[in-house]
């Protein structure tokens, strides 16, 4: 997901034609690669059923902050250049987000919220799916 929001963050660059904000692409791989630190430690409990709560929320705070830069750009973006095909992008984004918290927070103490993953994932495809349209719109 960290790989996918650094994916993202290109697409607003080239789509906006976004020169410069280097200090802005170094924090964001700067939060990327705290995460994927985080992820990598033992603490997390990847092998075990229980895993760490306290991992989970270390792991999701650069993650967040990645997710609240992300929809930031492409809400003011897409508003700014009057963007319709982009318009909603921001807002799936949000979904994701919405989604996933709880899983990360309450899955241990009810596993059924794990369930919130697949509208989650519905919203990455939603993400995809503009992306993919507005590639096809230019194609033609």
């Amino acid at each position: 997901m960290t790989i996918f929001y650094i994916l993202l963050y290109y697409v607003w660059k080239i789509r906006y034609k976004v020169e410069g904000k280097k200090l802005l692409t170094i924090s964001f791989y700067i939060l990327a690669l705290t995460r994927i630190i985080l992820c990598l430690f033992p603490q997390n409990n990847w092998t075990s059923a229980d895993g760490s709560l306290s991992w989970s929320i270390y792991r999701i705070i650069p993650f967040a902050i990645i997710g609240l830069i992300i929809i930031f750009l492409f809400y003011s973006s897409s508003r700014k250049n009057n963007d319709k095909n982009f318009k909603n992008m921001w807002l799936t984004i949000v979904l994701s987000f919405g989604f996933y918290i709880p899983v990360v927070l309450w899955v241990n103490v009810n596993p059924l919220i794990g369930m919130l993953m697949i509208p989650k994932t519905c919203a990455y495809v939603w993400t995809v799916l503009i992306g993919y349209v507005d590639m096809q719109k230019k194609l033609k």
